[in-house]
């Protein structure tokens, strides 16, 4: 890696990646099971850490990747969304929970609802066994949610108390994931000659040293605060300590604001 900056942040990157792994090895000696299973704010929040350790090992293989440096912040994205919902979740527990649900509920009779009505639109038969399989599961969904809300990220995040992550979580939509000026700007540049200017259209996207590093140190800045969320809501862990260092560690480094 020809970039010591960046070699270093990818290093540091390993460490903060086995602290965060600690959190979910040790968990099972901070966590007992109750009537609320799966809802259980602190195993929610084991399963949102455990995502964001998933999104990050990944977003650390792309970016060093020459061909997908890009597609890394795709990952970095998803980071700091993971962390929005954290963020809330330790700050209302199983009402977050409950409107996580709610958000399914919706977002899966939004989906029944448009199988049905492209089924009608296309000539389907409206009235088979599969478009009626279709009308029971909406039933059955308002049955157990009459009246399901979709979850919004910038409230989300205010609940939360994370406008920040927000802000990133905005600018990376907007960088990576979307169809944007923004994103497709990185298929082209510009070739001059004596004669004429050219455009150059590149299916591997253009990106800087510079924006590399970034991909790491927002990858890092979203995955520190997940962990030490996680930790914190299921009790401060035998992680907490490397965790806190790692986070003086980056600051010191001068990352905080790259």
């Amino acid at each position: 890696m020809d970039d010591p900056e960046l070699a270093k942040a990818i290093e540091y990157a390993q460490k903060l990646l086995d602290a965060a792994m600690d959190v979910v090895c040790v968990a099972p000696e901070y966590v007992e099971l109750n009537e609320n299973w799966a809802q259980d704010p602190k195993v929610v929040g084991l399963t949102i850490l455990c995502r964001s350790i998933s999104n990050f090992r990944a977003a650390l293989l792309l970016v060093q990747d020459e061909h997908q440096k890009l597609e890394a912040r795709v990952l970095v994205r998803l980071l700091y969304e993971n962390l929005l919902w954290l963020a809330a979740l330790k700050e209302r527990g199983l009402d977050f929970v409950q409107d996580m649900r709610e958000d399914e509920a919706f977002n899966r009779k939004a989906l029944t609802e448009l199988t049905l009505e492209l089924n009608s639109t296309q000539g389907g038969d409206v009235s088979g066994p599969a478009a009626l399989k279709l009308r029971n599961l909406i039933k059955d969904q308002s049955r157990e949610f009459p009246k399901p809300k979709k979850l919004n990220a910038g409230k989300t995040a205010a609940e939360g108390a994370a406008e920040m992550a927000y802000c990133e979580y905005i600018i990376l939509s907007l960088d990576a994931v979307h169809c944007s000026v923004t994103a497709l700007g990185y298929h082209l540049s510009r070739e001059r000659t004596q004669e004429k200017t050219e455009l150059v259209l590149s299916v591997v996207p253009r990106t800087s040293p510079a924006k590399e590093l970034s991909t790491v140190l927002h990858a890092c800045r979203a995955l520190i605060a997940t962990a030490r969320g996680a930790d914190e809501l299921i009790g401060f862990t035998t992680a907490s300590a490397t965790l806190a260092a790692l986070e003086t560690e980056f600051v010191s480094n001068g990352w905080l604001e790259r």
